[in-house]
């Protein structure tokens, strides 16, 4: 037999059912939101019942879950169990998130579990064809975007009584920094964080103009760094500039590191701008827009004004890296070299503990400074010690060559998994920059371009989904989930070959 196993106990899987019967029924009670909004606003009958019957089956089998796997006995997760839970409760959630859009009769199976996986991660690709959508549908795009920038487990964490598990639920989700030494505590001040900052985009919208309801579906997706818009032109509909600078800053407040909001709040701002995230966000944002604005300038578009063209580039670059999507104009036509610079914004991302996707700045930061501390230590004498020292979150950190390493093993499997995808993608349609764009986007959970529709084959379909699904929970759960099945399955098969 292998001497290699990660065999969940039984008590752990128990503990698992319970927390995911939990997240169920409160996903369940969510529901009554939407289903307020359709009768207020007299949308068809169809989607009240379909937010009634989705309501009702997701609270009914939450609560059967909580009740058949509650345990008397406190049970606390081992790293693996949490890995896997935070693998798995990502597609139940998207699973029954997806309910109302099946029941309403608007999508099939396939393409309803699309839509919600696709604003659960904060993606933001639709299979519904460009339209005004029913005030329930809308709504609940942007609030599943919303709860995903929050994340399941931060949601986990606050409701359910304190234990040892809560660690490594943190961890295992991708947040790699707390704001206080109890993780709970840090969670309630992250959604705290979170909901103070929800309601100050709201108040933003309605300044600019926007109805209640507008102003508060943008300023869920636009702090959840979504992009589901409730309309067919995304936030181009909006020709006030006003707007779109208020969508500006509030993309990047989504993609910055929430702890820098509470040191912010705690006064302890002396050392914020030498933030290695804050730096490298300002710095690239910056670049970018410039060479996005110097090409198309040089390419004649907007009729060389240069107001409209660095406006337009800088929502773009911004839009791109925040991993929100929102499109202030159609970039598909484009010149190559701008939308290269946005592939690789792509890859980038926002900072680590916030709404965004992609590789993250805090480590692809670290990747380009080991070259350079890499390459001083071999100018240095043999025995010198080389402390590798940076700052992040209001204070100095140094880095480990285990950190680094961990780092580099996870952007070689973010590029191969980006890799495999985009040659699979590239068969199907035969057009390599469309495959590149397409795959940087799903697993940056990006979601900018017209590029998916109904029509796309189911394969397709479901490689993207699993993409979605990868870049907002990162490598890890979805590596170990992998290693954890496969030695299921070697054990059971060296077992059978013994007996």
């Amino acid at each position: 037999m292998s001497t290699f196993n990660i065999k969940l106990k039984h008590d752990e899987l128990l503990t698992i059912g319970g927390y995911t019967g939990y997240i169920c029924m409160f996903l369940g009670v969510f529901m009554v939101l939407p289903i307020l909004v359709a009768i207020i606003c007299h949308d068809a009958q169809r989607y009240i019942n379909a937010f009634t019957f989705s309501a009702i089956i997701t609270f009914i089998i939450g609560s059967l879950a909580y009740v058949y796997c509650k345990n008397n006995k406190t049970v606390h997760l081992s790293l693996k169990g949490s890995l896997i839970f935070v693998m798995g409760i990502w597609g139940v959630v998207a699973f029954f998130a997806a309910l109302p859009f099946f029941i309403s009769g608007d999508l099939n199976l396939i393409d309803a579990f699309f839509e919600s996986m696709s604003g659960i991660t904060t993606t933001g690709y639709s299979m519904y064809p460009p339209c005004d959508f029913n005030y329930s549908i809308g709504l609940w795009r942007s609030l599943i975007q919303w709860l995903g920038g929050l994340g399941i487990i931060f949601l986990l964490l606050v409701l359910v009584p304190s234990s040892m598990s809560m660690k490594r639920l943190f961890f295992a989700e991708g947040r790699t920094e707390q704001m206080t030494p109890n993780i709970k505590h840090t969670n309630i001040i992250f959604v705290k964080v979170y909901l103070i900052i929800t309601a100050f985009a709201i108040l933003l919208y309605l300044i600019a103009g926007l109805d209640v309801y507008d102003a508060t579906c943008y300023a869920f997706t636009s702090i959840a760094t979504g992009g589901f818009s409730v309309d067919s032109s995304s936030v181009g509909n909006f020709q006030s500039p006003f707007i779109q600078l208020i969508t500006i800053i509030l993309m990047l407040i989504g993609s910055t590191n929430f702890i820098i909001f509470y040191k912010i709040y705690k006064r302890e701002v002396s050392n914020l701008f030498k933030d290695i995230e804050v730096r490298s966000m300002a710095i690239l944002v910056i670049i970018a827009t410039i060479i996005v604005s110097f090409n198309l300038y040089m390419n004649n578009y907007y009729g060389h004004d240069i107001l409209t063209i660095m406006r337009h580039s800088l929502f773009q670059v911004v839009s791109t890296i925040s991993s929100t999507g929102f499109q202030s104009m159609d970039i598909s036509y484009w010149p190559s070299l701008s939308i290269t610079i946005l592939i690789l914004l792509m890859f980038a991302g926002g900072s680590i503990c916030s709404t965004a996707g992609g590789i993250k700045l805090y480590n692809i930061a670290i990747l380009f400074k080991s070259i350079w501390w890499q390459t001083e230590e071999m100018l240095l004498p043999k025995n010198t010690i080389f402390k590798r020292k940076i700052n992040h979150a209001a204070k100095e950190k140094e880095i480990s060559n285990r950190e680094i390493k961990e780092i580099l093993i996870y952007v070689l499997a973010y590029v191969m998994i980006f890799i495999l995808s985009t040659f699979v993608i590239s068969i199907y349609y035969n057009n390599f920059e469309y495959a590149c764009f397409l795959s940087a986007a799903s697993i940056g959970n990006i979601g900018i371009g017209s590029l998916v529709s109904s029509s796309m084959p189911i394969f397709i379909k479901i490689l993207l989904i699993l993409e979605f699904w990868v870049g907002r929970i990162g490598i890890w759960p979805l590596l170990l989930s992998m290693v954890y099945l496969i030695n299921m399955g070697k054990n059971k098969i060296e077992s059978f070959e013994e007996h």
